[in-house]
């Protein structure tokens, strides 16, 4: 038979955890025996316990400061981001909310400009605009009127017409033609159509 040791003196002597032992326990990498309803490991006489090599446990041991270590340092880049992260989202709201101020200044100042213009477009009451024909400013008479105060018979009156329509085709500035009415100039000199009419 061989001797029984406890499952912690099995983990002091091999440099190992309880956990790792009760482990190698349920997987039958060890044998094991209860007695008085406690755990011993059962070795064989011949078989000696190896402890870790003291060198393994410290580069094991320096593994994991370096790995703490380095989880540390991680948590701590981490955190100065998230501050810088947090004081760019500062500057950025502070940015947009002055954007958005100039935005609404602009827009009332743009708002008030076309209310201006709007009213000086209106026209508070119509402007009446009267024009005269060219006939009134001018002093214009029909041409059966000019021929009653040259004195014309009624056969001259229709000579008088007809020439009076030629010469206004030929641009005589004396007779103008309104909605297919010959006018004549009230004050102009006729002696020279005068003659021709007498010819």
């Amino acid at each position: 038979m061989g001797k029984l040791i406890k499952p912690s003196e099995y983990a002091k002597q091999s440099g190992i955890s309880r956990q790792a032992v009760y482990a190698k326990i349920k997987k039958g990498a060890l044998k094991s025996k209860k007695v008085d309803g406690q755990i011993f490991i059962e070795l064989d006489n011949s078989v000696e316990i190896q402890p870790r090599n003291k060198a393994v446990l410290q580069t094991d041991q320096t593994v994991s400061k370096d790995l703490i270590a380095a989880k540390d340092e991680t948590i701590k880049v981490l955190k100065e981001t998230i501050d810088d992260l947090k004081e760019t989202n500062k500057l950025i709201v502070g940015t947009l909310k002055s954007e958005v101020d100039l935005l609404k200044e602009a827009f009332g100042e743009m708002q008030q400009l076309y209310r201006t213009q709007i009213e000086h477009l209106k026209v508070k009451e119509p402007v009446r605009i009267e024009h005269k024909s060219p006939i009134e400013e001018n002093n214009f008479i029909e041409i059966k009127e000019l021929a009653k105060k040259l004195g014309l018979d009624k056969s001259e009156r229709k000579k008088f017409k007809k020439a009076a329509i030629a010469m206004q085709k030929n641009g005589d500035f004396r007779f103008v033609e309104v909605e297919n009415e010959l006018f004549a100039l009230k004050d102009a000199d006729y002696s020279d159509y005068l003659e021709a009419l007498r010819v």
